[in-house]
């Protein structure tokens, strides 16, 4: 486990649940880099720990896939379930028909709002990470055998073709085609493939120490990236974004071994745990939120924002914690033991 990316992960999942946040006249806004470094620190992950043995052969299919998706369908099925619950008052006949694609988690393929971001609106993204899943071993069988000078004429061709993309496609619905489309969105996680298998061209780069200063222009790049996205959604999706974010997997990837200030923070038991709960987080939050605030201003409970922003996260952690632990682990568990049989 490479401790600074997993506690990233929080950090980003943070960023999300911030944006989701819609209290006190504060509308709710994206922002793009939580879903985006989950896509490319998925493709250092998963490089990193199966890259070599799909090179020699000892790869297994079946169950490498099975294993992955242990790890977040259940929980996915348990939030379509709450959702369908909670709304079942209120849910017209196409919400009913988005139930399907949404429990084979395809729902993000439908270029139709109400089915893209149907049932538990944040699951679009398992939708895309399912497509990764699904490509990954074939994409890095290719990958994997680049030379550094192949890696670089891949790199200048992705920019070429999403640039060209990017200025030559005509639709009222950006946040489908540039957000959500899971061809568009492979390409953040085939950037952590090459990153990942520029680390093992270069393994020299793993005893090069970046300072505290790096980490946090990076971190400062992060902010204004966020700050600045409402200017041009239609670049900032991805191409102004990949600018920070590549470099800021580069640098904390090799802070796990020596990195400065903020790596060192971000290495503690409690941020590494933190980011343990990413998943649980994520999926939770949209969820967790609506159901306190509607039940807040039914009560006639309206405190400050940041006071109920403080409530609302801290009862998402523990909900997460909860959930992790008592359902996502032994379910895991049971599901790993049942197919080694």
């Amino acid at each position: 486990m490479i401790e600074t990316l997993q506690s990233l992960r929080f950090v980003f999942a943070l960023t999300v649940m911030l944006a989701h946040f819609s209290y006190a006249g504060i509308e709710e806004h994206s922002t793009g880099v939580g879903p985006m470094f989950f896509m490319l620190m998925t493709g250092v992950v998963m490089s990193r720990s199966y890259g070599k043995k799909i090179q020699n052969g000892s790869f297994c299919y079946g169950s490498y896939f099975r294993r992955r998706l242990y790890k977040f369908y259940p929980l996915h099925l348990l939030c379509l379930l709450a959702v369908v619950v909670i709304r079942r008052n209120t849910m017209t006949t196409e919400d009913y028909m988005a139930i399907v694609p949404n429990i084979f988690l395809l729902q993000s393929w439908i270029p139709l709002k109400n089915f893209y971001f149907s049932g538990n609106g944040v699951s679009w993204y398992l939708s895309d990470l399912m497509c990764f899943l699904l490509l990954f071993p074939f994409l890095y069988k290719w990958i994997g055998r680049m030379s550094g000078k192949m890696l670089m004429r891949m790199a200048i061709g992705l920019l070429a073709v999403y640039v060209a993309y990017v200025s030559l496609i005509q639709t009222n619905d950006l946040n489908y085609w540039l957000y959500v489309f899971p061809p568009v969105r492979l390409v953040d996680f085939i950037w952590g493939m090459m990153i990942w298998r520029c680390h093992e061209l270069h393994p020299q780069w793993g005893y090069f120490r970046f300072p505290t200063c790096m980490e946090f222009l990076l971190a400062l790049g992060v902010i204004l990236t966020i700050v600045t996205f409402p200017l041009h959604e239609r670049w900032h999706v991805a191409l102004i974004h990949w600018i920070v974010m590549i470099p800021l997997v580069l640098v904390f990837m090799q802070g796990d071994q020596a990195g400065g200030w903020i790596s060192r923070f971000l290495k503690t038991r409690t941020m590494v745990w933190l980011g343990g709960l990413t998943l649980d987080t994520y999926l939770l939050h949209h969820l967790m939120f609506a159901i306190l605030l509607n039940n807040a201003a039914k009560c006639g409970f309206q405190p400050p924002y940041l006071v109920m922003l403080a409530i609302c996260l801290g009862v998402v952690l523990v909900a997460s914690w909860l959930t992790h632990n008592y359902f996502v682990n032994p379910i895991n568990k049971k599901l790993q033991s049942y197919c080694e049989r």
